[in-house]
């Protein structure tokens, strides 16, 4: 679950993707963007990876049979998380920040962390 710590976000994320879960809901005009189910369905490849049809040209991406936090030491870098990310990279939500706001190194690559 993706709980945002201000309201600011909610300001300019407009139709973009705010992340990878282990569930992602997505809609027109990404789903479309991707050619719908179908198009979707084509571009992920991983097994632990279900695309569900939902109502109104709406979807359902599930990644795994359970949430998992993975873990870099051993070995659990998330695949299937990975290569959703990289479906939707295009349309991921990037928090912009000021022009002289220091932002920690650490957070850029939490950011990131499914694409690099």
């Amino acid at each position: 679950m993706d709980i945002a710590l201000s309201a600011l976000p909610t300001l300019d994320i407009g139709t973009r993707v705010n992340g990878v879960h282990w569930l992602n809901f997505l809609g027109p005009p990404v789903l479309d963007a991707l050619g719908g189910i179908t198009g979707l369905r084509v571009r992920l490849h991983s097994p632990d990876i279900t695309v569900q049809e939902m109502e109104e040209g709406r979807a359902v991406v599930t990644l795994g049979a359970h949430p998992d936090a993975g873990d870099l030491e051993e070995g659990r870098t998330l695949p299937a998380y990975r290569e959703l990310a990289r479906v939707l990279e295009p349309f991921l939500y990037q928090r912009r920040y000021l022009p002289n706001e220091e932002v920690p190194e650490e957070l850029r690559r939490w950011e990131r962390r499914f694409l690099d």
